[in-house]
């Protein structure tokens, strides 16, 4: 506590961040800049292990991930598996095009937040960003 205010309270002063993993350059910038725009702090990656060097060697405070489940270096579940062994505690949107009964079930058995198909909707994408981390002041 600072001054009689809680971190929360700090917290909730600062834009929240978001990383975004997607090897589709439109589709990382279009959200990247979509949620600019709504007042969220963003970062990309392409790759998973690009993607683990911003949570974990760097001081950036992840508040969301949202995750393309295909990616060239590996797979966004296998990402997400990583981060739960390390006992990250991040909310997660997983996104991907071939979508599947199975991908869906080790997705939910993961812990992800959302489970979103490609093509999808912008405005819907936002939408549960702010549901999930909560609008920017």
């Amino acid at each position: 506590m600072v001054g009689g205010c809680t971190s929360a309270f700090w917290r909730s002063l600062v834009p929240r961040s978001v990383l975004i993993v997607d090897d589709e350059p439109l589709i990382a910038r279009t959200l990247s800049n979509a949620l600019q725009e709504a007042g969220f702090e963003t970062r990309t990656a392409k790759t998973a292990e690009a993607a683990e060097k911003t949570i974990f060697a760097s001081t950036y405070v992840v508040d969301l991930i949202i995750l393309d489940n295909r990616l060239p270096n590996g797979s966004g579940l296998g990402l997400l598996k990583r981060l739960r062994a390390r006992k990250l505690d991040v909310k997660l949107i997983l996104m991907t095009a071939f979508d599947s009964p199975e991908v869906k079930a080790e997705a939910r058995r993961l812990g992800v937040h959302r489970y979103i198909k490609k093509p999808f909707d912008l405005g819907r994408m936002i939408a549960e960003v702010e549901d999930l981390v909560g609008t920017v002041s």
